[in-house]
């Protein structure tokens, strides 16, 4: 596949209205999601399209791949505009905004503790089950039930002077404390690192020096608006 192949796709899809340029628009965000708008331009007049376009998305995921491959290159880019004339010419644009890329960086590190929290419950039941350490009981069918080992918890993640992760997980259930000696996986010592990395340089005129993340779990998803009473950034 090319980008003739994605421009091709697009023209034949979007024919609900005549029009002199078919702009399409990618917007990439630093934590891979993207946007797609489709404006159809005759003179000064724009019509925004509501069509579905789900039979397009292996020529969206080219895109995406595409922006993927190139984002620790000199070739990055994050926003994408094609145009194409009604006799199916086109020209394309491959952008790079520093702006759109701060905010998106920042975004995505003030919602990070949501995939910390996601990431630990599951880490967590998966370690305690494989070393029985999940409590079982059989249902009224007679299948196997798991139940909660616990019922909230304390996860400290330290990054020391030599930049390794140093983390305390503390587990308490009616009431009784218990220490967990869970191995992390390696991806999320990565997104912790890097989580640090980031704010501390890239959004430093945005997000306070640390080194300490706390995160206060309640066996369930954190309210977006709650943050700061379950999450905390110190410097030590």
């Amino acid at each position: 596949m090319n980008e003739q192949d994605v421009i091709n796709a697009f023209y034949n899809y979007y024919k609900e209205f005549s029009y002199e340029i078919l702009e399409i628009k990618f917007i990439f965000t630093l934590g891979g999601s993207y946007d797609i708008n489709v404006l159809y331009k005759n003179n000064e007049n724009i019509k925004e399209t509501i069509l579905d376009g789900r039979e397009l998305f292996k020529y969206e995921r080219y895109i995406y791949n595409l922006f993927i491959s190139k984002i620790e290159t000199n070739d990055k880019f994050n926003i994408v505009i094609y145009k194409i004339k009604n006799d199916g010419t086109h020209s394309s644009v491959y952008l790079w905004e520093n702006e759109k890329s701060h905010q998106d960086l920042l975004d995505y590190a003030e919602v990070f503790y949501q995939w910390v929290n996601e990431r630990m419950m599951s880490m967590i039941f998966e370690y305690e089950k494989d070393n029985d350490l999940v409590p079982t009981e059989y249902d009224s069918d007679g299948d196997l039930e798991y139940l909660s080992s616990w019922d909230s918890g304390v996860f400290t993640f330290h990054i020391d002077k030599n930049n390794n992760l140093v983390y305390k997980v503390v587990l308490t259930k009616d009431g009784k404390e218990r220490t967990l000696d869970l191995p992390l996986r390696d991806y999320f010592v990565e997104g912790i690192l890097d989580h640090y990395k980031v704010t501390n340089n890239e959004l430093s005129d945005d997000w306070k020096p640390w080194n300490t993340m706390i995160l206060k779990s309640l066996h369930y998803d954190i309210p977006y608006d709650k943050r700061e009473e379950f999450v905390n950034y110190i410097l030590e």
